[in-house]
């Protein structure tokens, strides 16, 4: 729901880079379990671990819904209220607000002509289809991998192999190396932005 949030709230500029925080903060929260799980048993690390969500959903009460939800759902001057929210007081958010609207307003369009025909050309549009196959491509090559059973057996690999490493310190050995992975993906992406921009 948060990277759904973020890309409906954050600035285009600022979008890409913020949705790629979602990799690292995954990672973390990887971290910050198996730490925990070191040093207190599985049900004393189950209760530390329900601070985290508690805390985002007490964060999240104050903040408005997003402008495009709003407009969807003709609630136009709260729409406006709550860009101009993410956006600060002294920004002028009608340009962004006007394109949001056209938005909605031609997909509203093209849907009550023929609500199959256009699903139908907007999965195969590139717009679409370019990033979803791009996507589709690199989470089909992460199932593959297998890297989901490997972290949820990690321990008992370590501990049935013989390992030198203790299964504890190795799995905090491991999510360090996916933090620091995940890190390098946001200059990663900024760097290589900027360079296809010039």
């Amino acid at each position: 729901a948060v990277p759904i949030y973020i890309s409906e709230t954050a600035h285009p500029k600022i979008r890409g880079s913020l949705v790629t925080l979602d990799a690292f903060n995954i990672a973390t929260g990887y971290l910050l379990t198996w730490i925990l799980s070191y040093f207190f048993t599985w049900r004393m690390t189950a209760y530390l671990l329900t601070i985290p969500p508690i805390l985002l959903m007490i964060l999240l009460l104050p903040l408005p819904e997003t402008p495009y939800w709003l407009i969807e759902n003709n609630n136009f001057k709260k729409a406006k209220e709550s860009l101009q929210f993410f956006r600060g007081k002294s920004y002028n958010i009608t340009d962004e607000y006007d394109e949001i609207q056209q938005k909605h307003e031609s997909k509203q369009n093209q849907h009550s002509k023929n609500w199959l025909e256009f699903t139908i050309k907007r999965i195969f549009s590139s717009a679409f289809l370019k990033p979803f196959l791009c996507i589709g491509i690199v989470f089909g090559l992460n199932e593959c991998l297998g890297f989901g059973p490997l972290i949820t057996y990690t321990y008992e690999i370590f501990d049935e192999t013989g390992s030198s490493v203790e299964p504890g310190i190795g799995l905090v050995i491991i999510a360090s190396i996916r933090v620091v992975t995940a890190g390098i993906i946001f200059p990663f992406r900024n760097a290589f932005h900027k360079k296809h921009q010039m």
